[in-house]
């Protein structure tokens, strides 16, 4: 079910129903539960490995007000070492989906068809928590100044060991080229 050749799901998916609850009054809501196990686009730009959680929507006198917490895994890289890794993060939505359209009231709307659109909103908050510093691991070394190695790696890090131990510690990289100057 909305899955396609390529290995996803596609981003209609994420597009809820919300036509039962504008003919009901104020106050109304429902509760959907989100599992998609499998990866989803959100956008042409961002694919989420997996996406799950709940959300209450609730009729206003202003339209569907949409609140819950979702819990998302995707491949990120590592801003020590650079290595990808799978990340995964809550976010916390609360948004007003303006019925009828108004821009004032929200930038989102319901449309006429009576759905509602996740994907932009989602989209803006996985980016907003993605801008957070990622690491791989709490211990994550890194890369060398020097060299370049992968810290993380064994065989990489004794490497870098055994040319400080040769320099008698390490060189700023800058300044290497007055070592010459020893010779």
């Amino acid at each position: 079910m909305g899955a396609t050749g390529k290995g996803y799901l596609n981003k209609k998916l994420l597009r809820i129903q919300v036509g039962f609850l504008l003919t009901e009054g104020p106050g109304n809501s429902r509760e959907i539960p989100f599992i998609f196990p499998r990866r989803v686009q959100v956008e042409d730009d961002l694919y989420l490995d997996s996406l799950t959680g709940n959300l209450v929507l609730t009729r206003t006198k202003e339209g569907i007000l949409v609140q819950g917490t979702l819990r998302f895994s995707h491949t990120r890289e590592c801003d020590r070492c650079l290595e990808e890794f799978q990340g995964c993060a809550n976010v916390e939505l609360a948004e007003l989906f303006a019925y009828p359209p108004d821009a004032i009231k929200s930038v989102f709307s319901v449309d006429s068809k009576g759905e509602i659109d996740l994907a932009p909103l989602l989209r803006e908050e996985v980016l907003i928590e993605d801008s957070y510093r990622a690491v791989c691991r709490d211990d994550c070394r890194g890369l060398s100044a020097e060299t370049g190695f992968n810290l993380n790696d064994e065989i990489e890090a004794q490497a870098e060991a055994d040319l400080e131990a040769d320099h008698g510690g390490a060189i700023d990289p800058r300044l290497a080229v007055l070592r010459t100057l020893l010779k």
